[in-house]
């Protein structure tokens, strides 16, 4: 059976049984993958729900009509997001469509002192368009049904922020920190409904912003008497968490 190209919804989308899609989806539809009226693609709602959609014009918009609908159950029992240190050259990229297959929700870059990428912040916002538009694809190729988030990058002062609220609201925030030896994520008892994890950069984090985390209320955890390249990092720790709390293994 020949798997159907698989596109997000906007907003508001459909309506009823009509469907449209704009933009760059639309002219992959029209240009790149070349498909005509009658035939078939997948859309996933922002409710997630899943519609296989015949194609009744191309161009843009692209229209189509519903054709069946059902509740898909490809996404996580818990939100994951992954705060990662910002990394040189392509890592990034990598890191953000292996975020996404693993099922994390969000992925949050950040600078903080070691970081070796310095970003002027119009790059910083090229950056998040580049890695938003490689969530997408990864998205669409991993079955995904859920759009994940790319944030803008955080400032450290920011970083520290934005895992204080998520406490506050109730969320494990772990920090993967070459200086905790013993305590690994089997060691943690809790029964999450929402999980962050923190991947430090390539220079990895001062004592100090390790010990600033620790006392918002982030919980240090050791991935294992290996030191692990940050982009390798992020990628365990998702894989560990999928596998304690979510649907790996």
């Amino acid at each position: 059976m020949t798997e159907l190209a698989r596109f997000f919804l906007g907003p508001g989308q459909p309506r009823g049984n009509d469907c449209e899609i704009w933009g760059d989806d639309a002219h992959h539809i029209t240009r790149v993958l070349r498909l005509r009226p009658g035939d078939e693609i997948e859309c996933i709602d922002t409710e997630g729900l899943l519609h296989k959609v015949e194609i009744t014009e191309t161009g843009d918009p692209v229209r189509g009509l519903v054709r069946e609908t059902e509740s898909a159950h490809y996404e996580p029992p818990l939100s994951i997001t992954l705060f990662q240190g910002l990394a040189k050259g392509d890592k990034m990229d990598w890191v953000v469509q292996k975020a996404v297959e693993l099922g994390a929700a969000e992925v949050v870059p950040f600078s903080s002192r070691f970081t070796v990428v310095k970003l002027a912040d119009k790059q910083r916002e090229t950056r998040r368009q580049r890695w938003e538009r490689i969530a997408v694809e990864a998205a669409k190729q991993c079955g995904r049904t859920r759009l994940p988030q790319v944030s803008p990058v955080l400032g450290w002062q920011e970083l520290v922020s934005g895992v204080k609220r998520r406490i506050g609201e109730g969320e494990l925030v772990l920090l993967a920190y070459e200086g905790e030896e013993k305590r690994t994520l089997s060691r943690i008892t809790a029964e999450p409904s929402a999980v962050s994890i923190v991947i430090g950069p390539e220079g990895g984090f001062a004592p100090d912003e390790a010990e600033l985390l620790a006392e918002a209320g982030v919980e240090p955890i050791s991935l294992g008497p290996r030191i692990l390249r940050t982009e390798t990092a992020g990628v365990v720790a998702l894989s560990l968490i999928g596998y304690r709390w979510g649907d790996l293994g």
